[in-house]
């Protein structure tokens, strides 16, 4: 397991994953809806932790969510728990709390692949939008384009922020098999996130949230899609150190184990030391954003990008340094943390690299 943020969850969810797929199950796993999905929100309850009771959620906290996404990330499997049970419930929850759409609902009840179509730019950062809601009956047509969509191949539904005839920003919903939506699978590293390029053309749409409280719902949203990934990518590469310094023990050249080679130590301390400040920065944010008041006082926002820059930097650290302690098997398809490899290049670069996150941290403080 990975080390408990959740004493009670972290458990459960760790046989429930490691009894449904192992890493070797995971990495099998392709662009297409993943088949362990209906199993997380049917036996566990995990799509609607951040969903309230009184819309058929568990009423949890990102704690909970924060273990569950740890847990898969350490049998390496991929999926829309991010994008669908942490960013799209926490949207809705700011935008519609009163489930006026009954998305909230279906995430949680029926396990709705509810993701948000966040980017349009060719890096995956800018929250803007140029995609045009045109007024039609009740609803809007949407005109656009939006890439990097994590899930996007996975979806029910897709959340598109729009501007209206009157310039005015607005949250729109569409089915995601709708007349004039095309979805173009990215060619990512890691093919289970399911990223997508999407396209709209005259697509019907409904209106779910209109305003100016848009952009900063959007932004804290994204934010905590960061943080989510943060905690996929430290599970990932807790996972990668683990299996290193099992296989630096029982490796043998020139007659003892390659442990004891002073190269290799150094190696293996490094990689213990990334992961030990990569886990405080992590903790230290999800304990911010799980408290109402350090929500309202915005501390979490700097503690999220904090943790995403130093896991992203401190993943990939530790995931090179794993191939190297494994040798040539390392490389190879065969060996599980080629896979983790995959998914921490992929997820280092979702919802803000650490660079942007650094600038981010640096233009809070007036730098």
């Amino acid at each position: 397991m990975f080390p408990h943020i959740s004493p009670d969850l972290t458990p459960i969810f760790a046989r429930f994953v490691d009894d449904r797929s192992p890493w070797d199950v995971s990495r099998m796993g392709g662009a297409e809806r993943p088949a362990l999905w209906s199993a997380l929100v049917e036996e566990v309850g995990a799509a609607g932790l951040l969903v309230g009771e009184d819309h058929g959620g568990q009423g949890a906290t990102l704690v909970e969510l924060a273990s569950a996404v740890a847990e898969t990330a350490r049998c390496g499997w991929s999926g829309p728990l991010v994008a669908t049970a942490g960013v799209a419930a926490t949207l809705l929850h700011t935008l519609d709390s009163d489930d006026d759409s009954g998305l909230l609902a279906a995430i949680a009840e029926d396990g709705a692949i509810v993701v948000v179509a966040l980017h349009e730019d060719a890096h995956g950062v800018s929250l803007d939008t140029t995609v045009r809601a045109t007024p039609a009956g009740t609803g809007v047509l949407l005109d656009g384009r939006r890439t990097f969509v994590d899930s996007g191949a996975h979806a029910d539904i897709l959340l598109v922020p729009a501007v209206d005839d009157d310039g005015a920003l607005v949250l729109a919903r569409v089915d995601a098999n709708a007349a004039g939506v095309t979805r173009t699978v990215m060619d990512a590293v890691d093919p289970g996130r399911g990223l997508a390029v999407i396209e709209l053309a005259d697509v019907e749409a409904a209106i779910v949230a209109r305003g100016d409280g848009i952009p900063q719902a959007l932004h804290d949203a994204w934010l905590i899609g960061a943080l989510l990934t943060s905690i996929d990518l430290l599970a990932a590469s807790e996972r990668a150190l683990t299996l290193s310094l099992d296989y630096a023990r029982i490796r043998e050249q020139f007659g003892r184990p390659v442990a004891s080679f002073q190269s290799i130590k150094h190696k293996l301390v490094d990689m213990w030391g990334d992961q030990q400040t990569a886990l405080s920065a992590v903790h230290t944010a999800i304990a911010l954003a799980a408290d109402a008041d350090s929500r309202a006082a915005v501390d979490w926002r700097f503690a999220a990008s904090a943790a995403k820059a130093r896991v992203g930097d401190a993943a990939l650290h530790v995931l090179r340094e794993s191939v190297q302690v494994h040798g040539g098997i390392g490389f190879t398809w065969e060996h599980e943390v080629s896979h983790h490899f995959r998914r921490v290049v992929a997820g280092r670069n979702l919802y803000g690299t650490p660079a942007y996150h650094r600038s981010l941290i640096a233009a809070s403080r007036g730098l």
